[in-house]
């Protein structure tokens, strides 16, 4: 799948690229994505990185 989107001079093309005999939903992928991103964010709150 490739789309092309133009913002003022820029061109951006994206090609998006799936496996076939993945088991894990897009919906699922994107929860695991976000849950991880949330444990990071808060693992550095603990730590006292911002």
């Amino acid at each position: 799948m490739k789309t092309i989107k133009k913002i003022g001079k820029d061109t951006y093309k994206v090609i998006v690229h799936f496996n076939e005999n993945a088991t894990e939903t897009m919906q699922d992928k994107l929860k695991r994505i976000m849950f991880k991103e949330m444990e990071h964010e808060s693992n550095e709150k603990n730590n006292g990185i911002d």
